[in-house]
């Protein structure tokens, strides 16, 4: 899957993996600032993400929440796009892969990426029944 570097969702999901939350995950590393508030946005989300599974139990489901595919390349596409006209682009290091792929870094400020990842979006995932008649 990740042959030519890895990427995913917010930094955080990846289609084919349901219910799958990552900290620290592709491109939200930083150049500058503090990576602990990186960080605290993604584990808002995630709980946002859980508690939106619970919903699901009160309801006596249990889902299953997978990335939308086009979501992930979309926001894979405009990481690659930002971050191939920054710094990181024109240096050899290990910020970049062989093929030049930049899979670490995130290209904005602390601010933008808690501004979007502020609210947990279900549309970007397809939910789907995993079981039925399960008691909360």
């Amino acid at each position: 899957m990740w042959r030519n570097g890895a990427h995913a969702h917010l930094g955080m999901t990846v289609p084919g993996f349901p219910n799958l939350f990552w900290i620290y995950g592709p491109n939200t590393n930083l150049g500058g600032g503090s990576i602990v508030s990186m960080m605290e946005a993604q584990a808002r989300y995630v709980v946002d993400a859980v508690r939106h599974l619970a919903g699901g139990l009160h309801l006596g489901e249990r889902i299953a929440l997978d990335t939308r595919p086009e979501a992930a390349a979309a926001w894979d596409a405009e990481m690659q796009s930002r971050l191939g006209a920054s710094v990181w682009n024109d240096c050899a290091s290990w910020y970049r892969t062989d093929a030049g792929r930049i899979t670490t870094n995130w290209p904005g400020t602390v601010a933008e990426y808690q501004q979007r990842t502020w609210q947990f979006d279900p549309s970007v995932f397809v939910e789907t029944i995993v079981e039925q008649g399960v008691r909360a």
